[in-house]
């Protein structure tokens, strides 16, 4: 995948705020990443998903990787993508 799609992607995943994230996939979308058909998913799923991200990507420090499955578990979510 492309190098600066992957570095912005980390960065938005590992700010946790919402608006940027759907910023980023109305980018990408523009860009052909992502189906033009697909729907933004709702606050709620994306701030997981977010997390799950953060939880399972090479980037993340352990630190980030320890508060992302804290968030998950607190809020009755699991790590499985």
């Amino acid at each position: 995948m492309n190098k600066k799609w992957l570095k912005e992607r980390d960065a938005v995943a590992k700010s946790y705020d919402v608006e940027k994230f759907k910023t980023f996939i109305k980018k990408w979308t523009l860009l052909g990443v992502y189906d033009r058909n697909h729907k933004i998913p709702s606050d709620k799923v994306i701030e997981i998903t977010m997390r799950k991200m953060v939880y399972h990507m090479n980037s993340a420090t352990p630190k980030e990787k320890a508060e992302a499955k804290a968030w998950l578990l607190a809020h009755g979510c699991t790590t499985e993508i």
